[in-house]
């Protein structure tokens, strides 16, 4: 009996160890997380085309108003400070804290360091991060490259036949199309004057006349013939009448 007395009095410790350990987990937690990065402007990463006239971070915690706490500095390509040593944290939003930055910047990489104090759990933190400036590439660079390439363009302008010329050749040699469309109309007359070159059958046109003219010589004379046996016959009747 005393054994499971213990056993469950053992049970209902470890029971309430793990009770308060899911407890205090997230509290020290949220206690011990500093006022970290959050997010900024420029992002970290960032490729911006024009330099920024100041750098904003945002931090996961208020800030702690104490002298020399918090600070936040650029450094530029060449590892030298580009800030105007004027951070100073937001009245209205604490987790915010800015910084300004010298004018014209050149293009490279540039590095924000920061450190804080936490307004929370009195905590400091610190990090970094980077943004790149890279503007566009002016216009007048791409003049010299265009130079080359007209010097060529005149030359083969030159060496070639202009455009007009060559639409006159494209027109001289077109002209001999409509010669032949022009022709055209006339083919249904070739046949005809084939016909009467060859040597074949003749045209029945031109010899049309010729056979009126045998085709009557030979009725008249088979009339004529077939009429002298009546007017022979005719005349042995009246003959035969008049014995």
């Amino acid at each position: 009996m005393i054994e499971i007395q213990l056993r469950r009095g053992t049970a209902k410790l470890l029971l309430v160890a793990v009770l308060l350990a899911t407890i205090h987990y997230p509290l020290t937690t949220a206690v011990l997380a500093h006022a970290g990065y959050d997010s900024s402007v420029p992002a970290a990463d960032e490729v911006v085309a024009q330099a920024p006239q100041r750098v904003q971070v945002w931090f996961t915690q208020d800030l702690f108003r104490r002298e020399g706490q918090n600070s936040l500095e650029v450094y530029g390509p060449d590892n030298q400070r580009v800030d105007e040593d004027d951070a100073a944290i937001d009245d209205d939003n604490r987790k915010l804290m800015t910084v300004s930055v010298q004018s014209d910047l050149a293009d490279g990489i540039y590095t924000v360091r920061w450190r804080t104090l936490s307004a929370d759990d009195g905590d400091d933190a610190e990090g970094e991060f980077q943004f790149t400036i890279q503007a566009d590439e002016p216009e007048a660079e791409a003049t010299p490259t265009a130079a080359p390439t007209e010097a060529p363009t005149a030359a083969a302008e030159n060496a070639q036949p202009s455009p007009t010329n060559t639409a006159q050749a494209e027109s001289t040699e077109a002209q001999p199309t409509p010669t032949t469309a022009a022709t055209a109309p006339e083919d249904p007359e070739t046949p005809s004057d084939q016909a009467d070159q060859g040597p074949g059958i003749p045209c029945m046109g031109s010899s049309a006349p010729l056979l009126l003219l045998l085709g009557t010589l030979l009725l008249t004379r088979r009339r004529g013939r077939l009429g002298a046996p009546r007017s022979r016959s005719t005349s042995r009747s009246l003959s035969g009448k008049n014995s």
